[in-house]
């Protein structure tokens, strides 16, 4: 998973982490800080082994794309901010 907000939250200067493990502990750091954290869904753009959600997050327009394997499972995950 990549994110700018790994950086400030994680406290990795990559931005990236690999694993559940690292990335279930970022969201738990996460929702800790921010216990009424919400998010208004405003598309979902399909792609191949991939998509796109589109949404209103608290520091406005956001986006994350998610790519899939052949099971179903997220292999790699990007958040994008305004």
């Amino acid at each position: 998973m990549s994110s700018p907000m790994i950086i400030k939250v994680a406290g990795e200067p990559s931005g990236t982490l690999k694993g559940k493990k690292a990335v279930g502990t970022y969201w738990a750091k996460a929702l800790q800080l921010n216990p009424h954290l919400h998010f208004e869904l405003v598309a979902t753009l399909v792609g191949v082994d991939s998509i796109t959600l589109y949404y209103k997050g608290v520091r406005g327009p956001s986006a994350e794309v998610f790519h899939f394997n052949e099971d179903g499972q997220v292999t790699r995950a990007y958040a994008h901010y305004f």
